[in-house]
C-alpha cells in the first residue's frame, strides 16, 4: 500500500511538472510540514481533555478527517470570527495534508456546541494528525509577454 501511494505521488508530481513546462508556467514548489501545522494549532488552544467517547471516535475516524476539518473551519468563523487565536490560515493549510474523498459531502462530521467545545475537539483532532506526512505544494505563475505574473495567495496542493 505504501509503495503504491508513493508511486502515485511521484507520478502525480512528474505529470504536474510536465504540464507546467508545457503551459509555460513556473512553479515554486515547497514542502508543507503537516505535523508542524497540527502542533502549531494545538499550541494555540487551551489544555483540555475530551472525555466523550463518541466524539473521540468521530475525530479519530480517518474517513472523516477532511469532513471534520471543514466543520472546524466553519466553527472557527462562528466562535472566533476575528481570528484572535490565529488558527484559520493553519486550518486552511491542513486541506493540502488530507486526502480528498468522493463521499465528503454525504458524511456528517463533528458538531461543535460552543467555543469551549470547539477548542476541546479541535485540540484532540489535531493531535490525531501528528502522523501526517509532509506534502508538496506549489505556487503558480505564468509567463506573459516577457513578464511573470504571480498569484501569491494561490497555493496548489
Amino acid at each position: 500500500m505504501v509503495l503504491a501511494s508513493s508511486t502515485t505521488s511521484i507520478l502525480s508530481m512528474l505529470l504536474l511538472l510536465l504540464m507546467l513546462f508545457h503551459w509555460g508556467l513556473q512553479a515554486s514548489i515547497n514542502m508543507l510540514n503537516c505535523r508542524d501545522i497540527a502542533k502549531e494549532i494545538k499550541e494555540k488552544l487551551p489544555d483540555s481533555e475530551l472525555n466523550n467517547t463518541d466524539q473521540r471516535a468521530i475525530l479519530m475516524n480517518r474517513t472523516l478527517q477532511r469532513v471534520n476539518l471543514y466543520e472546524f473551519l466553519k466553527s472557527q468563523e462562528v466562535f472566533d470570527p476575528e481570528n484572535k487565536t490565529d488558527i484559520k490560515s493553519k486550518l486552511q493549510k491542513l486541506k493540502c495534508c488530507l486526502p480528498e474523498s468522493v463521499n465528503d459531502s454525504k458524511l456528517s462530521g463533528v458538531y461543535n456546541e460552543d467555543k469551549e467545545d470547539f477548542q476541546k475537539k479541535l485540540r484532540f483532532y489535531v493531535i490525531q494528525l501528528y502522523d501526517l506526512p509532509p506534502v508538496l505544494t506549489s505556487r503558480l505563475s505564468r509567463h506573459t509577454s516577457g513578464s511573470v505574473t504571480s498569484n501569491p495567495g494561490t497555493e496548489e496542493c
